[in-house]
Formats: structure tokens, sequence, C-alpha cells
């Protein structure tokens, strides 16, 4: 089997290269392991930057976000039973978007059959191998011949190993998140809660359903935590004058170990990275999602160079290019998750640090303006 090129993973970055390539009129196959059933009920992140809403936009991906997604103007932090509403939205002029990255991906798996277009579902891949035309081989034996790869089967994918020459730094930060959805109404904005014993957080995902995320200590089994030692967190963190909590039942569950990983560079030869498979970014923040589409669209214009021109200077400079930007959203994560991350072992000293780190961000000076601009990801500055 040959195609032009060959898209490893199914997830929002390999769905949207595969849109926009299908729709110029390269051939791509993708692969992805798991089962369609299985795809489409991956659930994962929901918060959207306005830049990257633009870029779906402009791949025409975006009308199931428009018609079912949920705008937010504003976050909200607590702490000492004190709410500080941060009006990002007053210092950028943009707001986010909030659509279950599952139901994103089930709007580009029936996008890409509208196009004459399919994924590959339970066909796992087995190796990447980068000569002059890659082969990526498939678990049952076929190979496939492709002019390019792009790897985007996350970080414990085959793509990432097969980068030779690649250096991979990353940092864990000895703590975890337990994350589950649950059956409460949505509020109109992300809830921080910067508790002395950890850390909760309440995100919206849907009319009915909200995400909520705990700080728990790592290696923690999720299944071991009753319900109701959940809620009894959850809410006790989240307290504040004039809020209630009403635990619903939780739809699912799992843990979150906090660490950031960075692949350098981003492609060697023929085989390019986008996403989770270049690059781990924390969950504070929500940028995880829309660095990875950032990377797919910067890939697919470098194709189309390539395809209708013969020019590969773009596809050269892919990693110099999209590593800058990596860093920028990495390093705005960390400085998110330090605020938001109890340190129990550290007393009073790390709780007096999260007090005037709030503070410096309330006070409407450099720091606000700077942290609204990250934390929106404003069409002029998503890229």
């Amino acid at each position: 089997m040959s195609v032009d090129v060959g898209v490893v993973g199914a997830g929002p970055a390999g769905l949207l290269a595969a849109n926009a390539l299908v729709r110029a009129g390269v051939e791509c196959a993708v692969f992805e392991r798991l089962s369609e059933d299985a795809t489409r009920a991956r659930a994962r992140a929901g918060q959207i930057d306005a830049g990257t809403v633009a870029l779906l936009d402009r791949h025409e991906l975006s009308a199931g976000l428009r018609a079912r997604g949920v705008t937010s103007e504003a976050c909200e932090f607590r702490r000492g039973g004190v709410r500080h509403i941060f009006d990002y939205a007053g210092f950028t002029g943009f707001r986010h978007h909030f659509y279950p990255q599952q139901l994103l991906v089930a709007d580009m798996i029936d996008a890409l059959r509208a196009e004459g277009s399919d994924v590959a579902f339970g066909c796992a891949v087995a190796e990447v191998r980068i000569s002059e035309r890659p082969v990526i081989g498939l678990a049952n034996g076929e190979e496939v011949s492709c002019d390019f790869v792009l790897g985007c089967d996350g970080f414990h994918g085959i793509s990432r190993p097969a980068l030779k020459g690649a250096i991979c730094s990353g940092v864990d930060f000895g703590a975890a998140w337990l994350a589950f959805l649950a059956e409460v109404p949505s509020g109109d904005h992300v809830v921080y809660g910067l508790h002395s014993d950890g850390f909760a957080g309440h995100a919206p995902r849907s009319a009915a359903v909200s995400r909520f995320y705990l700080q728990i200590e790592s290696g923690t089994d999720p299944n071991r935590l009753s319900d109701e030692w959940i809620w009894n967190e959850i809410t006790r963190r989240l307290d504040a004058n004039g809020t209630q909590l009403v635990p619903g039942r939780i739809l699912e569950r799992g843990v979150v170990e906090l660490h950031s990983y960075v692949t350098e560079p981003m492609h060697h030869g023929r085989l390019f990275l986008a996403g989770d498979a270049a690059h781990i970014v924390t969950p504070a923040g929500g940028k995880g999602m829309n660095v990875a589409l950032q990377d797919a669209d910067e890939l697919v214009a470098r194709l189309l160079d390539h395809y209708r021109s013969g020019d590969d200077r773009g596809l050269e400079a892919y990693s110099r290019t999209r590593l800058p930007a990596v860093w920028r959203v990495v390093e705005f994560s960390h400085w998110t998750l330090d605020l938001l991350l109890a340190r129990p072992s550290e007393g009073r000293f790390r709780e007096g640090l999260r007090d005037a780190r709030l503070a410096r961000l309330m006070s409407g000076g450099q720091l606000s303006k700077e942290f609204a601009e990250n934390y929106v990801g404003p069409p002029d500055t998503a890229n």
C-alpha cells in the first residue's frame, strides 16, 4: 500500500491534519489502535482557546463546537473561602469555548468520511521506518509506504521512539490529579480551588456534565477512592461564600500524573510529530489539545507548500518554528501549576507564596495582562 501521507493516531491533531489534507486533494491514511467506539468515547480536554477556535473555523471543523459548545469570559480562583473572579476577556477581548474533546473528535471523524476518506480503527502500528520514503509497519504485518509520516499517537506511541537523534527532556512534579466526569451542571467558567490540603477544580463540559480535578498522592488507585470521600474533598476545597456544590453521579474517573516533556527536534527526515507525541503539557491552563491542534495546522500548511509548489523550506523549519511556541505554553502551564498545587510538606512558607502570587495575579497589573493573554490564547498570539 502506498499513500501520500500516513497519519499515526486519530486524536485531534491527526484528524485535523487528515481532514485538511484530504480536502486539499492529498491522499491520507489514518491508523488508530483503538476501536471507533473507544476513540469516540475517549474523554480528555475541553477548553478551547480563541486562537484554536479560529483555526477550527478556518478548516471548517467548528460547526459542532459553535452549535453545542459553551463560552466563557472569566475564570475563578477560590482561596480561604473567598472568590476571586479573573476577567480575562476584559484584558484581551477574547473568550474560551468549552467543548468535550470526544465530541470534537467525533465531528472530525464524520467530516473525514464526508470527504470520502476514513480511519483504520483497531489497526495498531508496530513500527515507523524513516527513509527517503518512510514505511509504516502495521501489527498485522502489512506495510504502508508514504511520502511523509505524521506521528500523532501520543507520548507512549510508536512514533516518538522512531525519531532518530531526538532528546526528550522533562520534569515529574511528584503529584497527581484525580480527573472525573460527573452529572453536575456546568457553570459558565472554570473554578480553581487553591486549598492548603490540595488543589480542586471544576470545569464546564456540557449543560449537564462537569469535569472535576482533585489533587491526590501520586500512585493512588482511583478505584479505591469512595464517591463519598471524593465529594467531601471537592466540596471542602471549593468551599466559598455564596457557593453550593450539589454532588451528582460520577460517570468515569482516572488519574493524571503531573509531568511535562518536550521532544527536540520534533521531526527527523520525513517523520513529523504533533501533539502529545512531541510534548506533554500539564492540565494547568488547559493547553494540551490547543497546542496539538496548532502543531497540526502548521504541518498542514507546510505539507501543502510541498505538494503545491515543491517548497520544503517550511517543513525543514518545522521544529525551529514550533518549539518556541511549545516552550511558551509549557512555561505558562508550569507557572499556573505552581500556583494551583499545594505542597503540605512545605507548610506555611508554601502557602505564603501562593497568597502572594494570587494577589499579584488579581492586581490588574502587567502579570494580570500577560496571564490573560496566555490563558485565552487570542488569534494574534496563538502561534
